[in-house]
C-alpha cells in the first residue's frame, strides 16, 4: 500500500476531493471490507484501474484476468482452489465469494495471458511452467465492494489453469503483502 507520505500530501487530498466532488462518502472507506484512498491511488498510480467520468458519474475501470486453477491427484481426485479470506494488518478480515480460484489486476500495456501467470505465480508462489487456457472474455458492471459508492467497469478475461503434481500444496497458499495476507483453499470436486 502506498502511504500518503510516499505519494505526496497534494495528491492524495486531489484525489479525495474529486471523488467528495461525485458524492462519494470516504468515511466508509478503510472499514469493514472496503479499501482505503491509499489503494485506489496506488492501483491508478500503477495503471491497474483508471477513473473516468461517464455521464456524470465517477467510474472506476479496472481490467481483470481470472483464472480457476485445477488439479487432478494420482488417484484421480479432481480439486479446485478457492480464495478464503483476507486477513489486513490492522485485523480487519474479509471473506470474499469469488467466482474464480485468482484474480490479477492487468497492468498497462500487459498481455492477458502474461498477467494471468504472473498473478498465478506472485500470488500463490509456483515454480516451473503453468497449464493455462484462455477462455472467453466479458463486461461486468458493478459498485465495488472494496470502495463504497464509487462504481466499477471490469473488463474480464478468463483463463484455467491445471497445476502439476509438483506446484500442488494440499494445505493451500498464502500470499504475504504489505498490507494484507490472503489465504488459498483446495476444494475437492470429484
Amino acid at each position: 500500500m502506498v502511504t500518503e507520505t510516499e505519494m505526496g500530501f497534494g495528491e492524495i487530498e486531489s484525489l479525495k476531493q474529486r471523488l467528495s466532488s461525485f458524492g462519494i462518502d470516504l468515511n466508509l472507506w478503510g472499514k469493514g471490507k472496503a479499501k482505503t484512498v491509499e489503494h485506489l491511488f496506488a492501483e491508478v498510480k500503477s495503471g491497474e484501474a483508471v477513473l473516468e467520468e461517464r455521464e456524470g458519474e465517477l467510474i472506476r475501470k479496472t481490467t481483470v484476468c481470472k483464472a480457476e486453477v485445477f488439479h487432478t491427484d494420482a488417484e484421480g481426485g479432481r480439486w479446485h482452489l478457492k480464495e478464503e479470506k483476507q486477513v489486513f494488518k490492522d485485523g480487519r478480515e474479509r471473506v470474499r465469494k469469488l467466482n474464480s480460484s485468482v484474480s490479477e489486476k492487468i497492468k498497462a500495456n500487459e498481455d492477458p495471458l502474461a498477467s494471468i501467470k504472473r498473478g498465478i505465480v506472485e500470488e500463490l508462489d509456483l515454480q516451473g511452467d503453468l497449464s493455462v487456457n484462455q477462455g472467453e472474455t466479458d463486461e461486468e458492471e458493478e459498485e465495488s465492494p472494496s470502495y463504497p459508492g464509487l462504481k466499477t467497469v471490469y473488463v474480464l478475461h478468463k483463463f484455467t489453469v491445471e497445476l502439476a503434481a509438483d506446484q500442488f500444496k494440499s494445505e493451500g497458499y498464502q500470499e504475504n503483502q504489505k498490507d494484507k495476507t490472503t489465504y488459498f483453499v483446495w476444494e475437492k470436486v470429484g
